[in-house]
This record gives C-alpha cells, structure tokens and sequence, in this order.
C-alpha cells in the first residue's frame, strides 16, 4: 500500500516525507532548541551518516510502509516538526517517534493532534493494533503529551521493553501503549 497522501489531523497536516527532507529532519533533532529535550545527555550528538544508517531510506519513499515511513508535520503550510512510526510487527504493532522543529511550537497541541492522526491513519490503512512510545521518565511533558492521546504507562523494565520490542531509546524510557479497542 502507498501511502503518499497526506493524512489531516485537527490541527496539522502530515506530509510524507522524502529523501531531501533527511538533513532537515536531522538537524531539528540534533541542532534545535528541543534536541536536549529528546536526547537527554543519553546521545549529545550524532554524524548525520549515523542518524542515516538508523533511518533508511525506506523511511522517505513509499518503499515499503509497512517497514516504517517518516512524515513532516505541517501547520498549515509551515513545517513544525516530524513523526515516524518504525516496522509494523506480525501482532500489528508498531512504535512511534516525534519531535518538534522548536521550543516555539511545542506546547500548542500541534504534537498531540499529529500523533493521533497517524495512529487513526495506521489503524484504518494498515491494521495496526497497538501504538508503542518510549519517552524518557525526565520528559514529563512528552509523557503527559502522548497520555492526552490515549497512551497508558505500563510498567516495565529497560530489559523488559527491549525484550518485547527492540531497542531502548533512554536507560529511563517509560512504556507508553495505545491499544485499538477491539470491541
């Protein structure tokens, strides 16, 4: 399934993102005033090849979306940040990622609003089931951020998640899910 269209939330657009978009997307991660925000001392600066190597290309083409795809996330035409979900597993799951562009437009619902876009989206064009955040524990505002969109902490240990899911982002990274009811 291609999925080269956007996806409208309330608020903002997500634009699929593509390869020319990489370096900007880097830099918002790593060189704006929210990167201490998302790396958290754990990772203070990366290569871009590195960062590269972690988000394929795959992630900016239509590829192979059920392996992970990258979006900018709009405020009417301005881009204001990037949300990416990663593999979608064989019991339909998948983890989600994103951070803002600037401090300036944190706060205002604008992550929020593109987080529950894409799990809509996700759910409805390929079945995921369950949505997986892992901010880290010195991020409250992330944590409370992604509980407005329906996302439960569940207890568990660094060991406990990478077990489950892979990777851990943070020596801290709480378990956040968001489960589809299946009613």
């Amino acid at each position: 399934m291609r999925m080269t269209t956007t996806i409208d939330g309330r608020h903002v657009r997500l634009r699929p993102a593509v390869l020319a978009d990489r370096r900007m997307i880097f830099d918002w991660s790593y060189a704006s005033d929210v990167a201490p925000l998302l790396h958290l001392s754990d990772e203070p600066s990366r290569p871009f090849d590195e960062w590269c190597d972690d988000w394929e290309d795959q992630y900016f083409t239509d590829a192979a979306p059920d392996r992970g795809r990258m979006f900018v996330v709009l405020d009417g035409e301005t881009p204001v940040g990037a949300i990416a979900h990663h593999a979608i597993d064989e019991r339909r799951r998948t983890e989600l990622d994103i951070w803002m562009n600037a401090e300036a437009n944190c706060g205002r619902g604008l992550g929020t609003d593109a987080v529950e876009a894409l799990c809509v989206h996700l759910e409805e064009a390929l079945g995921v089931r369950t949505f997986m955040m892992q901010p880290s524990a010195r991020n409250p505002r992330a944590v409370r951020a992604y509980e407005k969109v329906g996302f439960v902490q569940v207890p568990a240990t660094a060991e406990e998640i990478a077990a489950d899911w892979g990777d851990v982002d943070h020596p801290d990274s709480v378990l956040m899910l968001r489960e589809v009811d299946r009613a």
